[in-house]
């Protein structure tokens, strides 16, 4: 969703009363000329989320830099937060015309509410993996008033109802809002006539086009239950004819044999281990806490996952890595900033993620071997002899990539590595790396140097560090500013450095 996640969406089906006590973090925009009857009950909204158990931020402002219509922005989340973020998960749109959904930020899983127009030629396509809520708020709203403007309440009720309000927070509203009977129309014609939707569940397009949403969760369960598949020959082959068929068969598994545990020695790390025991995929914690828990484990590899996906595809060079006795045991770390992410993935990513190989071969990776069991140790982007190099484990490599982008834009000479394992440390390919670069910058994710410590202690160069302030997260015009990117060399030569952060 719209926190410090990457800027990045977090699950409606957060609500779904399959994940009754999951974190949330929802963005909702209400979109339309009749939002403006809404302003002056913002309050008692707020109020009734609060009692739902939430923190609220509310905003208004409109489309196009002030010139297009009306939005009321609510940041909805169970954990404290410092900002409105960006992104969203929810749209409201109150108008007939049709949206044009690139202005509200939607991506695959976000859900919309709207009244889709009567005029069947102009019905805008949806964007894949939208959920699409349609209610007749014209219709609901002419019961009770013969003005438009009081759709917003009506669109409110429904919300009320996706989000799951409690009744003493809807009897809130209903005892506030000076548009009672038109927010309570709302909510009846949600809960008699709307089913919520999980995005798992939505429609594939055509098969060679197909995606489905995926988040860490279920990527790791995937990635531990394939591994052990019977049907290993067809495995690939189900995967291409049905996928929703193939993902539902292997979660079912892997509810049946993948383990979750939780050690009161490291509270915050939640693990999840395969049937074989030597696999785990490790949630939350930070570095300390989860490079301690596999202390005194014979022969140790703790991969980090830069995706949803990536965390899929390490557990299966997990596994191989083990079942060829090259570990003992295998980590892979899923960060903070994953944990709550939900990502769209073409059913042939999913395929080549299960084999362990790359996608594209474009990303090799240096050090991988034949059979397609390295754990990639390290992915090298960029040009050779480059101004500076960048090395980001993790997450972190999106925003790089990002930066790098916008270098080359600029004609600048950058480079970076995505190394993939986090211990053992892979020095010969940070060596070579930067004996490539004229200067190295980490690029750390939480408020600590703990990977550039680590290099320091086992390589011989020594790396600048770029982390983000407290409560935010890196940008790529962050990287491009604290490294002084937009200056020549010669200044640099004179002095500018930046030892970040």
């Amino acid at each position: 969703m719209s926190s410090t996640k990457q800027i990045d969406m977090a699950p409606f089906s957060a609500w779904l009363p399959a994940h009754p006590n999951q974190d949330f973090d929802l963005a909702v925009k209400i979109v339309g000329r009749s939002a403006s009857g809404l302003i002056d009950e913002l309050a008692t909204v707020a109020q009734a989320l609060t009692l739902h158990g939430c923190q609220v931020m509310v905003q208004t402002g409109r489309l196009n830099g002030g010139s297009g219509h009306l939005v009321l922005r609510f940041r909805i989340a169970t954990r404290p937060f410092y900002s409105m973020g960006h992104g969203c998960d929810v749209v409201v749109h109150l108008d007939q015309d049709p949206p044009e959904f690139g202005r509200f930020g939607l991506s695959s899983g976000s859900v919309l509410v709207w009244e889709p127009p009567e005029q069947s030629p102009l019905h805008p396509h949806l964007p894949d993996g939208i959920i699409a809520y349609p209610v007749p708020l014209r219709e609901l709203n002419a019961q009770y008033s013969r003005e438009t403007g009081g759709k917003g309440f009506v669109a409110m009720g429904v919300l009320a109802h996706l989000l799951g309000f409690s009744e003493e927070a809807r009897m809130v509203c209903l005892k506030s809002l000076s548009a009672s009977r038109l927010f309570e129309s709302g909510y009846q014609f949600a809960s008699r006539s709307l089913v919520k939707h999980d995005i798992h569940s939505l429609p594939l397009a055509a098969r060679r086009e197909a995606r489905v949403v995926l988040g860490p969760e279920n990527a790791v369960k995937l990635g531990l239950a394939a591994t052990h598949c019977e049907f290993e020959t067809d495995c690939a082959g189900e995967l291409e004819r049905s996928p929703t068929q193939w993902i539902a068969r292997h979660l079912a598994m892997a509810d049946k044999m993948v383990s979750v545990l939780h050690s009161a020695q490291f509270p915050d790390v939640q693990a999840y281990r395969g049937p074989q025991g030597k696999v785990f995929a490790l949630f939350r914690g930070d570095d300390v806490s989860i490079l301690s828990s596999l202390t005194g484990c014979s022969d140790p590899r703790i991969l980090v996952a830069a995706d949803a996906v990536d965390a899929l595809r390490l557990l299966v060079v997990g596994h191989r890595l083990i079942e060829t006795h090259r570990a003992g045991v295998v980590g892979v770390v899923v960060e903070e900033a994953l944990t709550a992410r939900l990502e769209s993935v073409g059913v042939g990513a999913l395929a080549a993620a299960m084999s362990g190989k790359q996608v594209d071969a474009a990303d090799g990776f240096e050090g991988a071997e034949e059979d397609g069991a390295s754990a990639m140790w390290a992915e090298r982007e960029g040009e050779d002899d480059a101004e500076v190099g960048f090395i980001a484990w993790g997450t972190t490599q999106g925003v790089v990539r990002d930066a790098l982008t916008l270098c080359r834009n600029l004609g600048m000479s950058i480079a970076a590595l995505y190394p993939k394992q986090m211990v053992p440390l892979p020095v010969a390919q940070l060596e070579s790396f930067a004996a490539t670069v004229k200067r190295v910058v980490v690029v750390e994710s939480g408020q600590t140097r703990a990977h550039a410590d680590r290099i320091e202690e086992a390589c011989s160069f020594r790396p600048s560090v770029v982390m983000p302030d407290k409560g935010t997260a890196l940008t790529p015009m962050d990287l491009f500013m604290r490294e002084d990117l937009g200056t020549t060399h010669d200044n640099r030569s004179k002095g500018v450095q930046d030892e970040s952060a």
